[in-house]
């Protein structure tokens, strides 16, 4: 044990004066679709399409870990309040949802033209994807309209079969 905690030491010494010292780390430039993903960074807000009426969703998106990551906070604030952690995996992007239902799809990028890019389920903790409820994360289409608008259609996936798509489209608030 005390090894273990000697070569952790030592391997993370030199991350963390090279942040003392001001050294600047150069952000992570990724895949074309990771790039686009980063350029959401924001608040947006929008109306699913099964929501009730006059129900709106906020969604934020901020880059973080040097350029790395972006985290997509899904009703932020809220009890129900749900995080996707988008990055690239060996240069193709790739996605982990962490659901308010307490598991966590993995999904993968599998085609992108111009901006569309569709995503489908690669794997995940906490669920059987043959038998287990994964709201929303089996499979998802993204959509970059402008700068300023952008649609998700997110596949519900139970007992192995799609139950049901949700498109909810959003439009930049700041």
């Amino acid at each position: 044990m005390r090894s273990i905690l000697m070569v952790t030491t030592a391997l993370l010494l030199p991350v963390f004066f090279a942040a003392q010292a001001g050294e600047k780390m150069e952000p992570y430039v990724g895949s074309a679709e990771f790039e686009k993903i980063k350029k959401l960074a924001g608040t947006w807000s929008g109306t699913p399409s099964n929501a009730k009426a006059g129900e709106k969703v906020t969604v934020t998106y901020k880059v973080t870990s040097a350029g790395s990551s972006v985290v997509e906070t899904l009703f932020p604030g809220m009890r129900h309040e749900m995080v996707s952690v988008y990055h690239d995996d060996n240069g193709k992007l790739s996605m982990t949802h962490y659901c308010s239902l307490r598991n966590q799809p993995t999904m993968s990028l599998q085609s992108s033209k111009k901006n569309k890019m569709s995503l489908s389920y690669s794997g995940g903790t906490n669920l059987d994807p043959a038998k287990d409820m994964h709201m929303h994360m089996h499979a998802m289409q993204f959509e970059i309209i402008d700068q300023n608008n952008i649609v998700h259609k997110w596949t519900q996936y139970d007992a192995g079969k799609a139950t049901g798509v949700n498109t909810l489209a959003l439009s930049r608030v700041k």
